[in-house]
């Protein structure tokens, strides 16, 4: 899977940034829709509207929470309502659900969705499984300094909950009995909220000042494990057994059927070039059957129009007549051999075919209850292995085991959706724009998020939520721990407390979902929308490790 890291460079490195709405974030998707096609998936482009970004409704967010706290002590009851307006859409937008950044300045982005769906058998419900990672980049902020970064697990908390305070306190310092607490309860709103000047200023300096990264672990490192995962999953194109013949069909001698393992034991093959007989030309012809010389006794050389394919006692064919074929060499029966097709059908030596064949008519005068000493004319006669029922079992499956060498039926027969989204960065719009047109085909659906798993530890995350805490799915973390022990995979499971991920939006409309990430020693992410987000600091074992555990968890549910 070494290929694995060229993806990762090619969209850190030759596209570099991807900004949601943006020309680069347009070739990335382009990008992944050709490696999918020449997966030979079928690909669909799903188009919708997102904000370009998040930060200026925050910025609207924390204007009307200070300005709301500043006006209390002159207009307490509409100042009031105004920080409750505040608190409740900030709430909103943390739980991927409408807030002030719908509202937001729009621009075009795509998500690009390939699907890997088997044949089901009759009244058989195919599991379907959807692996999902987001190929935009964020724009970098002081937020993600490295000096500031590990704690902002903290400075979000704040920003959060004082937020959230702020009405609170606005709506104690406004009530009748109250009143002489002023101007001191005026004074404790304003050391409340004051502190959510800081990342009013980040959020400002952010759109004017920094620029967006590479995006080689957030989340390049995401979208080359999802194509490892089609990559261990989906056959290639030309490994699928045709469904068609060509149209001349290929000549080969009796020693490459053999090589090729297509004649069954004890068979005995007879080549010869032929050229049609002007008295063949005459007769009927039943399509693909050749000549049988019923009466063969003695060791004589092939008829001029014949081809002759020997089973011994078990069975005989005539082999396909329709043109000239090379020369091999003959391989000569037994006597007793020879016999063998006119002893396994019961026919006595005086048995004339053609006029058998005249007295018959068609197919229809067949009599089933016919008893003629010659048995079923269909050709089963004289051979008890047809009349016992675990004969054909057996056959069957022979010939299943030999059409499936090499194919893992519990990966190949699922139906895998592999979604590479955009717009993360922006507030999950490309995962809110895939879950609300699919909603219907989802209910049932298995969702893996892939994200950030270029270097670091990997982890199954079993919670996550900016507003609310949202465990994931309990039987994909229950076959995740049952994986990694059985495998002996280093993959854990842990909690993520910080921004949402792709599967933040599924979690919290109900979908089974859950992510896969990889955490520093810190239980941070590695250069973390940050400029040394490159591709030189993803470690390719990561993202193969990453694919391999997708791969196995998709194959245990």
């Amino acid at each position: 899977m070494s290929q694995l890291i060229e993806h990762v460079q090619h969209l850190a490195d030759e596209i570099g940034p991807r900004p949601a709405t943006t020309d680069a974030e347009a070739q990335a998707a382009a990008y992944i829709d050709d490696v999918f096609r020449a997966r030979g998936l079928e690909v669909e482009r799903q188009e919708f509207d997102c904000p370009r970004t998040y930060s200026w409704a925050y910025v609207a967010y924390h204007v009307l929470t200070l300005g709301a706290a500043v006006l209390s002590r002159w207009f307490g009851w509409p100042a009031f309502l105004v920080a409750v307006a505040s608190a409740v859409l900030m709430w909103f937008d943390l739980d991927t659900r409408w807030g002030l950044s719908r509202l937001m300045p729009k621009g075009p982005s795509q998500n690009v969705i390939a699907r890997h769906v088997p044949k089901a058998r009759r009244n058989e419900r195919i599991k379907r499984v959807v692996v999902v990672a987001h190929y935009d980049s964020a724009k970098s902020s002081l937020a993600f300094s490295p000096g500031m970064v590990k704690n902002f697990g903290l400075t979000f908390s704040l920003m959060k909950w004082l937020t959230f305070i702020t009405p609170a306190v606005i709506f104690i310092s406004v009530l009748p009995w109250t009143k002489g607490w002023q101007p001191w309860s005026w004074y404790a709103t304003l050391a409340i909220a004051v502190y959510l000047v800081v990342p009013l200023l980040i959020d400002v300096h952010r759109e004017f000042f920094m620029k967006a990264v590479d995006g080689a672990n957030d989340n390049a490192s995401g979208v080359a494990a999802l194509l490892g995962v089609m990559a261990l999953t989906v056959p290639e194109p030309e490994s699928e057994p045709s469904r068609f013949v060509p149209d001349s069909p290929i000549r080969r001698t009796p020693e490459a059927a053999a090589d090729a393992d297509v004649v069954l034991e004890d068979a005995l093959l007879s080549y010869t070039p032929i050229a049609p007989a002007e008295d063949d030309l005459r007769r009927p012809s039943f399509g693909t059957f050749g000549d049988v010389d019923w009466d063969a006794d003695e060791p004589e050389g092939p008829s001029s129009a014949q081809s002759s394919f020997d089973m011994g006692d078990t069975a005989g064919w005539d082999s396909l007549a329709d043109e000239p074929r090379p020369a091999a060499p003959a391989v000569e029966p037994e006597r007793a051999q020879r016999r063998g097709l006119r002893d396994w059908l019961g026919l006595g030596s005086t048995f004339e075919v053609r006029e058998q064949g005249r007295k018959i008519g068609h197919w229809e005068n067949f009599d089933d209850d016919d008893d003629d000493g010659f048995g079923v004319k269909g050709g089963t006669a004289g051979d008890p292995a047809f009349d016992d029922p675990a004969f054909a079992a057996d056959e069957a499956a022979r010939i299943r085991r030999r059409v499936t060498t090499g194919i893992d039926r519990a990966l190949t027969e699922k139906e895998v959706w592999f979604v590479a989204t955009g717009a993360e960065e922006v507030g999950t719009s490309g995962m809110l724009a895939f879950l609300k047109e699919y909603e219907e085909d989802l209910r049932d659906a298995l969702i893996i998020n892939i994200d950030n798993v270029g270097t670091g530890s990997l982890f199954w995350v079993t919670s996550e939520g900016m507003a609310r805490r949202y465990h994931c799915d309990r039987r994909l973390a229950s076959s995740a721990k049952r994986v990694a022990r059985d495998e002996e995979l280093p993959v854990r499971g842990k909690e993520y407390r910080s921004l949402s991920t792709d599967a933040t939006p599924a979690l919290a409309r109900g979908f089974k979902a859950m992510s896969v990430m990889a955490f520093d020693i810190n239980g941070r992410l590695p250069n973390w929308h940050w400029r040394t987000d490159t591709a030189e600091n993803v470690e390719p074992e990561n993202v193969e490790l990453a694919a391999t555990f997708v791969t196995k968890l998709i194959r245990e549910l």
